[in-house]
């Protein structure tokens, strides 16, 4: 299976470790600002600011902070920085400026010494280097606190972490699956029409010459004739539904609109030829549907709401509704009913079903423009086939297909992928909008494009309906996902 694949993140394995923000210390009195760290001749180098302006130190008091490398329990101490309070200072440049951390525990290990100058903005430049071992990589960096008093006895008061050493962030690689059409042997089309012929009261015969039947016979047979005379084109059945307005009973009525759709499939057998055991007919009855949209479709209609609540009243049988239609008061909504919505019920909706037969590819490529429903999806993609991969007549036939056929999966999520790679974010789930939104393969191609987009909610949201639906994209990117955040 051919496959689109998109990358997200761009990132080198090993990555500097910057801290743009600040990380409190100290119980928040304190700051690391400005972590980095890199690899360099085989030594890790690390480099960061400590701000102490607001570190309270007492004058006898030395605060001890150690940087320190952790990663699944093992850890490596960095040199310390020794915050002396002011007796403290004294001594220690008094003594020669011998350690107040003598103990073993800090000895040999001081990076830097300042002393805690009250109501100043101090901060501490701390730079040091150690050898690079390979288990640092993706490590914490935490500073360690200890205080010691006079006696030199160090106290441990806590540890906060600021930072990651070389972190290795996992670089995502989302895929989206080229989708080959399902083969059509035999290319079923359809068109549908509705026809408003006018018929005597109670009566079903089709006369040419009464009202505006002239005009409406005409259509239905020149729609039927274009079908019939294309070469390419060969029909197969036609079906004619008959519909009734609601006055009068519901038996009679559906009977009339059985004869009514009778007389239309007889008048149609001949006007064409075509047989009249290929025409469907069937009497559908009142159409309270119908009615319902013409109602939703008149705002200004007095007490609306009351003619809806009667129409969608499941209690009530179609001839009680009638009644209670006609019962509202005034007796003008009833007559409006009557002039306005109840003509638009009285119908024949009829659909025209032809197959179309198969075209070579140099055929094909003349109707891309010209008439491309008589094309399969599959033609299409033959069509586009003859051209680069890429190019401008590649692209067009494949928008051609999406266009087409927007129901079509394989068509609206390949030209999804292709959109996303052009930065249509937008355009693409448009695209997607329009074919099946239950479809595993569509679900996982609106994931695709919402995480192009920036939108790791939505995605997230649906891959994971995808991937519930047994997709493999989605389960993949979902994988991908989450490694991507597990290392960030």
């Amino acid at each position: 299976m051919k496959r689109y694949i998109y990358i997200l993140c761009s990132l080198a394995a090993l990555l500097t470790a910057t801290t743009a923000f600040s990380q409190q210390i100290v119980d928040g009195t304190g700051e690391v600002k400005n972590l980095t760290t890199d690899r360099a001749n085989g030594r890790l180098n690390l480099d960061m600011d400590i701000d102490i302006s607001d570190i309270e130190v007492g004058a006898d008091e030395t605060l001890i902070l150690t940087p320190t490398i952790e990663k699944n329990g093992r850890t490596l101490e960095l040199p310390s920085v020794e915050i002396m309070g002011r007796r403290a200072w004294m001594y220690y440049r008094r003594n020669g400026e011998v350690p107040v951390t003598s103990n073993p525990l800090y000895a040999d290990r001081i990076a830097k010494r300042a002393e805690r100058k009250a109501g100043q903005k101090q901060s501490v430049d701390y730079t040091t280097t150690v050898p690079f071992e390979d288990w640092m990589r993706g490590s914490t960096v935490v500073v360690k606190e200890g205080s010691c008093g006079c006696d030199q006895t160090p106290i441990a008061l806590g540890a906060n972490p600021v930072g990651r050493v070389m972190h290795e962030i996992y670089n995502p690689q989302y895929l989206i699956s080229f989708i080959e059409p399902d083969p059509e042997p035999v290319k079923m089309r359809s068109e549908s029409h509705s026809a408003y012929i006018n018929f005597r009261v109670d009566r079903y015969e089709i006369l040419e010459n009464y009202k505006s039947n002239n005009t409406e016979l005409a259509s239905i047979i020149n729609s039927i004739d274009r079908v019939k005379e294309d070469a390419d084109l060969t029909i197969t059945s036609i079906s004619i539904e008959g519909w009734a307005s609601p006055e009068g009973t519901e038996q009679h009525n559906k009977i009339l609109s059985q004869n009514r759709a009778n007389s239309l499939a007889d008048y149609v057998t001949a006007k064409t030829g075509i047989a009249r055991a290929s025409i469907h007919a069937t009497g559908m009855g009142e159409d309270w549907a119908g009615l319902k949209r013409e109602v939703d479709n008149t705002p200004r209609l007095l007490d609306q709401h009351k003619v809806l609540d009667i129409i969608a009243d499941a209690s009530m049988t179609q001839d009680q509704k009638d009644a209670a239609l006609e019962a509202l008061v005034p007796p003008t909504i009833y007559q409006r009913l009557m002039n306005e919505m109840y003509p638009r019920l009285r119908r024949n909706d009829y659909r025209i079903e032809y197959s179309v037969r198969n075209f070579n590819i140099e055929e094909a490529k003349r109707l891309v423009d010209s008439d491309p429903n008589k094309l399969s999806v599959g033609e299409l993609y033959q069509v586009a086939g003859t051209y680069a991969k890429g190019s401008a007549e590649y692209n067009h036939v494949m928008e051609v297909a999406a266009k087409t056929y927007p129901q079509v999966v394989a068509a609206a999520v390949n030209q999804a992928a292709k959109l996303i790679s052009d930065k249509k974010y937008d355009e693409a789930l448009a695209v997607l909008a329009k074919s099946n939104q239950e479809d595993a393969r569509v679900l996982a191609a609106q994931g695709y494009a919402y995480m192009a987009k920036g939108d790791q909610a939505k995605a997230r949201e649906a891959w994971t309906k995808a991937a519930a639906k047994g997709n493999a994209d989605a389960k993949h990117n979902l994988d991908e996902l989450n490694k991507h955040i597990e290392s960030l």
